[in-house]
């Protein structure tokens, strides 16, 4: 019975420090995925070095049954006059497929069905 137990402990031990390190693998591709968006809308501001980000988080969105990774979040920038224009939303799924809130009219439609 002792010999059971000795070798059955390693073989679970072994499966959890797998396990983690596949979710671990996943965190670190979320987190990295949540950077491609950030620099995705600072290719896109007036003064992508004045950009400051807050609430970015990843999530899968659906659409006609894919999942789709993006990125969302709120970034404040300056302006063309070189001042703060407040923090605004932002959806990013790449780096061809970024919107700010400014640049969409319906802009909550977007963020309700890839954000929420």
């Amino acid at each position: 019975m002792k010999k059971v137990i000795i070798i059955i402990v390693p073989f679970f031990l072994a499966i959890s420090i797998s396990n983690f390190s596949v979710a671990s693998d996943l965190e670190e591709r979320k987190l990295a995925w949540i950077e491609v968006g950030k620099d995705a809308v600072r290719a896109r501001l007036k003064d992508a070095d004045s950009a400051k980000f807050r609430n970015a988080y990843f999530n899968y969105a659906t659409l006609e049954g894919s999942r789709i990774p993006v990125s969302c979040g709120e970034v404040n920038a300056k302006n063309s006059f070189g001042g703060y224009s407040g923090f605004a939303r932002y959806v990013s799924a790449g780096e061809n497929l970024t919107f700010l809130e400014s640049d969409v009219a319906d802009f909550g439609v977007v963020w309700a069905r890839l954000c929420e």
